[in-house]
């Protein structure tokens, strides 16, 4: 059984898109506004279960803000892989994240960092629950609080 990525939330001040190259689902989301950062709301895609590729295919997922460079996802041995820009750096890393359950559907979280020396782009994986599910295009930050995340912040330098 496969695993997949079935809601994607975008965090940042910038368009989010998101091209599974497999399965030709397409996301495009807009930048979080003042007015939903004063309501508490992050932008969010609408339920949709998209199978995350096997590493061991030819195909990905590619995630980017604006026209900044891509991170690749795919899965391998009940991880997330994941490809992209090294922070401070014009280099690409390889690593893998989380322990995921054959069938299990997870959400992306996409969040904007900012160090004081650049802007990096954060990645959150986290279990996926029915409460969760989106129909308006955004999706309340407090409701999200509380989901059990599958692997720390990915830190990506997407921002270049």
């Amino acid at each position: 059984m496969t695993v997949s990525i079935v809601q994607v939330m975008n965090n940042t001040s910038r368009t989010l898109h998101y091209r599974n190259l497999k399965t030709g689902h397409q996301i495009d989301i807009k930048p979080k506004t003042q007015q939903f950062e004063n309501d508490g709301w992050i932008p969010s895609s609408n339920f949709y279960d998209d199978e995350v590729p096997s590493r061991s295919s030819i195909w990905h997922i590619n995630v980017w803000l604006d026209n900044g460079p891509t991170v690749e996802i795919t899965d391998e041995n009940w991880k997330f892989r994941i490809v992209g820009p090294v922070a401070y750096t014009n280099e690409r890393a390889e690593d893998w994240y989380g322990t995921l359950t054959s069938g299990g559907q997870y959400i992306l979280r996409v969040d904007e960092i900012d160090d004081g020396r650049s802007k990096n782009c954060g990645l959150s994986f986290l279990k996926y629950e029915d409460k969760y599910r989106v129909t308006a295009g955004y999706i309340a930050s407090q409701l999200v609080q509380h989901a059990a995340p599958i692997t720390a912040m990915v830190l990506m330098a997407i921002f270049l």
